[in-house]
């Protein structure tokens, strides 16, 4: 008599986890500030004073005196005799 007793247990536990966290932040900021201030100031003074004075003064005096003194005396004297 053979009696053959095969017991054959087979126990496979697979146990997987995968844990995959993946964080990606990216912040990106960007200030700019531009400030142009641009101030021109242009200040012109001209003063001209221009005086022209002309004076003419001509005095002309002319004085002419013409005195003509004729004086004549005839005397005629008539003798006869």
């Amino acid at each position: 008599e053979t009696t053959t007793t095969t017991t054959e247990t087979t126990t496979t536990t697979t146990e997987t986890t995968t844990t995959t966290t993946e964080t990606t932040t990216t912040t990106t900021e960007t200030t700019t500030t531009t400030t142009e201030t641009t101030t021109t100031t242009t200040e012109t003074t001209t003063t001209t004073t221009e005086t022209t004075t002309t004076t003419t003064e001509t005095t002309t005096t002319t004085t002419e005196t013409t005195t003509t003194t004729t004086e004549t005396t005839t005397t005629t004297t008539e003798t006869t005799t």
